[in-house]
């Protein structure tokens, strides 16, 4: 086995813990400032494709699944981590240091230079810069592991198979696989781990948004249902301190999230409540959080769960479904690859705002507000 290949027994590195791992997470850019940022990077991005001969930006797209690749086999490699420590190193160093081809991985890195990831010196030696340094391990975004997940091979098999999905409205990963992706994480558990991280980051991101821009001053009791590790509910209670928080998941999930609950300062606020959505969750909360798992389902599975959350709440009380908001003809390019990824891999969707107010009226609940936010939507309904 290479340094390249992680040794599924070490455990993945956890960001240092220090003061600021328990104070509340930074919050993210205005609303504004991010979608005037999308915009204008799609906006260059469509300028730089009308000024180039149209063969070659199809080239760069086509083959853009190379760089995807190559992402994944560096961050699996921890090359960016090395870089961080001994400085700029040219190929040969790094192939050295990590059980590389010498020559591959001065191609390799060239390449990612080119596309602004990674800087090439003059003198041929390879740095980080702003890109590569997201690919190190133990940030709390979690990138490395975000790329790692998405370039696995059950993962990239399923979108080489997307001609399946086109051709039949079915996930191309059950296809290729014959296993759903939740059955595949169960007989695969050093991949499940990597998705638990990919998704505490992407949770880590949006957890001060959901904290700041729901009004949770009128609520005294906050069930998050699959809420994993603990990452959004500790973030909501650190910065609403008059909450007190259930974590319903699976009960191995909910005996991983003390020591995350701990190092955050919430664990005395939280009851762990070990259940389902499928079958069970508590009762007793004021607000049940539904955070992206509804994308994860088709509309029949959805209102499944929906159904199972219902039954624990009284008429009145609230359920708040936090996700990408994408309407039917949606220009957003995060929100319409994310759904691309829901529709291949997984039996779900993105869904517009109408889509899920459809669900709620289905299992009885009433649409409520909606609090939107590029990243991540905030869609209120009560229970009837």
């Amino acid at each position: 086995m290479t340094a390249a290949t992680r040794d599924p027994r070490r455990p993945l590195p956890s960001p240092s813990k220090t003061r600021a791992a328990v104070a509340p997470f930074p919050g993210a850019p205005p609303a504004l400032a991010i979608r005037v940022g999308l915009r204008a990077r799609s906006l260059l991005r469509r300028l730089t494709d009308r000024l180039s001969p149209p063969e070659l930006v199809v080239f760069d797209r086509a083959t853009a699944i190379a760089e995807g690749a190559l992402f994944g086999a560096i961050a699996r490699a921890d090359v960016a981590d090395l870089l961080e420590e001994r400085g700029p190193l040219d190929a040969a160093a790094v192939a050295e240091a990590r059980g590389l081809d010498a020559d591959a991985t001065h191609r390799a890195l060239r390449a990612l230079a080119a596309s602004g990831v990674f800087t090439l010196r003059a003198d041929g030696r390879f740095e980080n810069n702003r890109l590569s340094r997201a690919l190190r391990s133990g940030t709390d975004e979690r990138t490395r592991e975000m790329a790692i997940y998405f370039t696995s091979p059950s993962n990239a098999e399923a979108w080489l198979a997307c001609a399946h999905t086109l051709e039949t409205g079915e996930s191309s990963f059950e296809h290729v696989h014959g296993k759903t992706v939740w059955e595949w994480f169960d007989a695969h558990p050093d991949e499940r781990e990597i998705f638990a991280h990919a998704m505490m980051g992407i949770t880590r991101v949006d957890a001060p948004v959901v904290a700041r821009l729901y009004p949770f001053e009128d609520v005294a009791r906050v069930c998050d249902v699959g809420g994993g590790r603990g990452t959004l509910l500790s973030e909501i209670l650190k910065r609403h301190a008059h909450l007190r928080g259930v974590l319903c998941d699976a009960a191995g999930v909910c005996e991983s999230a003390r020591q995350l609950l701990a190092e955050r300062g919430v664990a005395h606020r939280v009851e762990l409540a070990p259940g389902s959505f499928f079958e069970r969750v508590p009762s007793g909360a004021d607000l049940y959080v539904l955070k992206n798992i509804l994308h994860d389902w088709d509309d029949d599975t959805c209102r499944v769960i929906l159904r199972v959350v219902r039954r624990a709440m009284q008429p009145g009380q609230r359920l708040l479904v936090c996700e990408s908001l994408v309407e039917k003809n949606s220009r957003d390019p995060l929100g319409t690859r994310a759904d691309l990824q829901m529709m291949m891999v997984c039996r779900g969707r993105e869904r517009s705002r109408a889509e899920l107010h459809e669900l709620f009226e289905a299992t009885g609940f009433a649409p409520a507000r909606t609090f939107p936010f590029p990243t991540v939507s905030l869609v209120e309904a009560v229970a009837r």
